[in-house]
């Protein structure tokens, strides 16, 4: 299992979200509670298929970890 860091590759996020895939689902977020998990996975997911989240990358990371734990 691998932690995501500040230096995790865009690979590497893609994929620590594909792990956590089925953990996504209707319970309310941690980090925005007027989301669901499935919304903040939708959101992060969107913007990694996007491909640019240099400026986000650091935030990006802190919340799905939060929101998803830190290992896949």
């Amino acid at each position: 299992m691998s932690k995501l860091n500040e230096d995790s590759t865009l690979e590497e996020i893609e994929n620590f979200l594909l792990s956590h895939m089925e953990e996504a689902d209707e319970r309310q977020s941690k980090i925005n509670p007027s989301l669901t998990k499935q919304q903040v996975w939708d959101i992060n997911m969107g913007a990694v298929m996007t491909g640019d989240i240099t400026r986000v990358r650091t935030i990006m990371i802190k919340n799905i970890t939060r929101e998803f734990g830190s290992c896949y």
